[in-house]
């Protein structure tokens, strides 16, 4: 790879996602950001008589999916949780023994095609059936330039340590699978080689007895979901300084609530989200910060949140809660050159002038996948939309 040079018109840049102008990106040899320039925006901003108007976005980070079930797209629709995800005998999980292989690959890298085309570079997948699963997402993102963290799961107690070994570490699909003998292996295993360990949690309901037990035990890095969490709940997980992931959509999706986003937010959790399964929701993140949004002011109209503190958590949290905020997040010195952009000229996103902060509102509320043109992992670019 040569190194070559990267322009926009405007950008996000930086820890804080600073709105700027005419910047020039260096991308070295490994794909990194050697040298970032740009100007400051002086505000009112005259949009309307700006020729072009390219803007350049750090590339999101989708926290939470099961891109394993991406070929059987709607088979739970009007149906409850259990019934379509629960292990062994949901319809997935029925789907999963009857669909052969390269059908299941093919969903696998359709997926990835269409989390690139909706600016995702990273994602962390929860990744079902044992080693089998880990290897079949490993084969399809060798074919493909995205980043993705496989979360393993295991199937027996047999096979824990061989998948802790193969994935980046392990996605439980609840706290009940931890007796003994696994919690042993999990802290043995944490020892010799540190690795992301999530678990879902609260989803459909509160079992007290459970999360006091998971929080105690402390072997679990980020909770996914935590649709039902109690305020109490959310105090024992901040002080031990675990981390939260939500998935609004999804929860809409199988009807089980949604998350207590009034006390999350009082708590001041840097939460990030994902679209979780493939199979019930489209990876698209900014229709869930959208959606999120929406149900925020319906629960209390006078809470104010911030778009840019929305933006931040497909990006910043994101990286920060699955550690790989030194390479990704933000458009840095320093970290992969993966971002997208986007066009300010379309129809969508048109307005006359900005006011300060008013980017965030405007990229939030009306982003979707035709608006994004280009997207680069480790300065490449790897999408092109007309």
């Amino acid at each position: 790879m040569v190194e070559n040079i990267i322009f926009s018109d405007f950008g996000l840049i930086g820890e804080d996602l600073e709105f700027k102008k005419n910047i020039r990106i260096k991308v070295n040899k490994r794909g990194e950001i050697s040298e970032i320039t740009c100007d400051s925006i002086e505000y009112p901003l005259d949009v309307m008589n700006i020729s072009t108007k390219m803007m350049i976005i750090p590339g999101l980070i989708n926290s939470h999916v099961h891109i394993g079930d991406n070929f059987a797209k709607e088979k739970g629709f009007n149906r409850n949780l259990r019934e379509v995800v629960a292990p062994p005998f949901g319809i997935k999980h029925k789907l999963f023994e009857e669909t052969p292989s390269e059908i299941k690959s093919i969903g696998i890298k359709k997926g990835l095609e269409e989390m690139i085309h909706n600016g995702i570079t990273y994602f962390v997948d929860f990744r079902e059936r044992g080693l089998e699963g880990i290897a079949l997402l490993k084969k399809a993102l060798e074919e493909s330039p995205i980043y993705g963290m496989i979360l393993g799961r295991f199937e027996n107690t047999e096979d824990l340590t061989s998948v802790y070994l193969e994935a980046d570490g392990i996605g439980l699909v609840s706290y009940d699978v931890v007796n003994e003998r696994v919690l042993k292996e999990l802290k043995h295993s944490k020892l010799n080689k540190k690795k992301v360990i999530a678990c879902h949690s609260a989803e459909e309901e509160r079992n007290a007895k459970l999360i006091n037990r998971m929080v105690e035990e402390q072997i679990v890095d980020v909770i996914i979901h935590g649709t039902h969490l109690a305020e109490k709940d959310l105090a024992k997980i901040s002080n031990k300084n675990m981390k939260l992931v939500i998935c609004p959509r999804c929860n809409g999706y199988f009807g089980v609530g949604f998350p207590p986003i009034i006390d999350i937010l009082k708590k001041r959790f840097d939460i990030s989200i994902g679209t979780d399964n493939f199979m019930a929701n489209s990876p698209d993140l900014f229709e869930e910060l959208r959606y999120l949004y929406r149900v925020i002011r319906i629960f209390n109209k006078n809470i104010k949140i911030e778009a840019k503190t929305l933006i931040k958590m497909i990006t910043i949290n994101a990286a920060k809660n699955f550690e790989v905020e030194e390479k990704m997040g933000s458009i840095e010195q320093g970290k992969l050159a993966n971002f997208f952009m986007v066009d300010l000229n379309d129809s969508n996103l048109f307005v006359p002038s900005l006011e300060k902060d008013g980017i965030f509102p405007l990229l939030m509320q009306r982003v979707n996948p035709s608006n994004i043109k280009k997207v680069y992992i480790r300065g490449v670019r790897i999408h092109k939309r007309n």
